[in-house]
This record gives structure tokens, sequence and C-alpha cells, in this order.
């Protein structure tokens, strides 16, 4: 029997919103050598009956549901561990794979051994997006908003020691997550740990460098969704995550602990000042957070 080529999954919880556009935007894409694994992660709305329906259309599809949720990062695994591919790509139900997207970060793995993971350019779409389009900015804020919620990727090359700075300087560019792997490496890559659940993506990227380079195809192939939890604000990131306010604002200590345990003393104390500026992020959050829900009283007086 052939070996598939890639493996892309899909772990979903109430979907049913995307996930009949995700499914076709995929199986109509101009690559057709995959297996589609979608792993339900205990949903209540209609997205089993949707999955069903599709796999039984699709002998590419193989569905996978579950009877309760254990969470996003156990999904994500669970996916990686079903898949018979050579390369391996996750993908959000809400994101938008564009045409062209699969075939030419295959290409890319092919022809560059050294490469570990391909991306493409990313941009976000929904309300969120067309709403800031219509409003004006202070310079100054403007810088701000662009600064943290700038899409750009880039790519990585060099020594680990070069790109674990220049990585953690980013501040991470976790849309590169969504992109292909060989499933192998990434099997080896992967680190599922419930305190490191929040960095699942930092860590999995940072850990990609030590297997080799990053490449980022300068060409726009993905859309993601604006209307995901980063961009709800720190009181409701608190609560989605059911965290008490010391752990709301210390939750990239975790991350910091892990990284000095596993990268070592020495590459983390040289890169000290950019932990420093992680751990005091999430109170620049909250202080954003803070001005915006006062703003939004104003208003409403």
């Amino acid at each position: 029997m052939e070996k598939i080529k890639i493996s892309i999954g899909i772990p979903v919880y109430n979907g049913e919103k995307f996930l009949t556009g995700k499914i076709l935007s995929i199986l109509n894409q101009n690559y057709s050598d995959f297996e589609l694994i979608i792993s339900d992660n205990g949903s209540t709305d209609s997205t089993k009956q949707i999955c069903e329906k599709f796999a039984l259309e699709d002998k590419r599809i193989r569905f996978f549901s579950h009877e309760k949720n254990l969470g996003p990062n156990w999904n994500f695994n669970f996916i990686l561990q079903k898949a018979e591919g050579e390369y391996f790509m996750w993908t959000a139900v809400d994101d938008k794979i564009l045409d062209g997207f699969i075939r030419k970060n295959l290409d890319i793995l092919e022809k560059k051994s050294n490469i570990v993971c391909c991306a493409s350019q990313v941009k976000y779409f929904g309300m969120k997006t067309e709403n800031l389009k219509k409003r004006t900015y202070k310079s100054f804020i403007k810088k701000i908003v662009d600064r943290f919620q700038n899409l750009q990727n880039y790519s990585a090359s060099g020594t680990f020691e070069s790109k674990f700075r220049y990585y953690l300087k980013l501040r991470g560019h976790h849309h590169i997550f969504f992109g292909m792997y060989r499933t192998i490496q990434l099997k080896k890559i992967l680190v599922v740990d419930k305190k490191l659940s929040i960095h699942f993506d930092l860590v999995t990227m940072l850990n990609t460098l030590r297997f080799g380079d990053i490449h980022v195809i300068d060409e726009i192939l993905m859309e993601r969704y604006d209307d995901g939890l980063s961009a709800k604000g720190f009181f409701n990131y608190k609560k989605s995550n059911k965290l008490n306010f010391i752990q709301a604002i210390s939750y990239n200590y975790p991350f910091t602990k892990w990284s000095f345990k596993n990268f070592g003393y020495t590459i983390c104390l040289k890169n000290l000042d950019l932990f420093i500026i992680w751990n005091l992020e999430p109170l620049f959050f909250l202080i954003i957070d803070i001005i915006r829900k006062i703003n939004y009283m104003e208003k409403m007086r």
C-alpha cells in the first residue's frame, strides 16, 4: 500500500459555524494526496453529524468522536499520533486555508532537508478586523496596536542560540505553528504538559528550532479568524482558563521555568532581558484591558 503524503488535522469543538466551509476548502485544494483527520472533542452542537456526513462521502476523511472534552492540547496530540502521512499540518476550524497552501509548503520541505517547518504569511479576517480598519487612532496608539497585532511571519535560520533569541524577541509569531512539518520530526518535537497548555504553540516552535530551520513563504496563503481567545482581553482570558488573579498575571512563569530546565541556564540567562519582558507582559495587557473597560463605561453613560 502506497504511503499517504500528507496528514491534515482539524481539532474541533463546537465548530458547526465554520466546519462545512473548512472541510470543503481542504477537499478542493489543488493537491489531493492527503488524509484529513478530524477529531471532535466532545462537541454539543452538530459538529459530529457534519463530520460523519463528509466522512461517508470522501474516503480521505478519518473522523474520531470523543464523548467529553479532554482539552485542546490533548486533541492536537491525539490527531498527530493518528497521522499516517509523511508530512503533517494542523489547521484550526475557523481559519481559512487558501488554494496553494498545501502544495507550496510541501514543495519547500521536499526540496530543503534543513527546513523543519514551512508556513506562509497570514492575515486576519472577521468583524473585528473590518471595524479596526474604520477607526482612527493617534499615532502612538496605532503603533501599539500594530505591534501586538502583527501577523507578519519570519523565517529563522542559523545556530540554535541565534534562532532562540530571534524567536523570543519576535514574541513567537505562533501562526507559524499551523505550518507544515515532517511527521516523524514533529512527534519528537511535541511537548504535552498541562502546566504548559497556554504556551503549547510557543513551546512547539522553540523545540522545532532545535531540529533545523523555519521557512516562511512570502505570500498570504492563510487567513486567521480574529475572534480567538487571544483577542478577548485579560479578564475574559482569565475567566476562560479558570485562573485566579495571581495565576493570570504570572501565566508566563511556567514557560520560563520550563525553558531554563530544557534549554539550559546558559542560553536562557543570555536572554534574561526577553524573559523579563515576557513575564511583565500580562500586566501590560491588564492595564490595556482596564483602559478598554473604562472607555466602554464612559461611552455607556
